[in-house]
């Protein structure tokens, strides 16, 4: 048996709008069995990404801006535990987190900062000059 779907025009239409609002952000999820949930804005100066990653150490992370994207590489280690004991519950996630980002402006690469504070990472990714919006004079004849 064969089954006809019927897909409305005003949805395809709204998965069209969608699609054009965010297709130069292109938000990837790269590995990983931990998704890694990112906040991102942007001002007329930068973008700012956030991430909550609990249990993340420093040096079990790791950033790069290639080719205009923006990659975030994380990986919470699972506690040692001493043989013998019995679990009731054991909910917590281990693993490797990675997330890809194309970043939709040039961005001055020098400047970028990471910091990890209380569990949470936020990168600031200042836009390069010709990625600023510019205020255009108009001359009157």
């Amino acid at each position: 048996m064969t089954a006809i779907v019927r897909v409305d025009p005003i949805m395809e239409e709204f998965e069209r709008v969608l699609g054009d609002v965010w297709a130069p952000w292109k938000p990837v999820l790269v590995t990983g069995g931990l998704g890694m949930r990112v906040d991102v804005h942007e001002t007329n100066d930068e973008m700012v990404i956030k991430t909550d990653l609990p249990g993340v150490d420093k040096d079990d992370l790791q950033i790069t801006l290639e080719d205009g994207s923006l990659r975030i590489e994380a990986e919470k280690k699972e506690e040692k535990t001493a043989d013998g004991k019995t679990w009731h519950i054991k909910e917590r996630h281990f693993g490797k987190y990675s997330r890809l980002m194309e970043l939709p402006f040039r961005v001055a690469a020098e400047k970028i900062s990471a910091t990890l504070d209380n569990g949470v990472l936020e990168i600031r990714l200042p836009k390069a000059e010709e990625a600023k919006p510019k205020k255009i004079e108009v001359k009157v004849n």
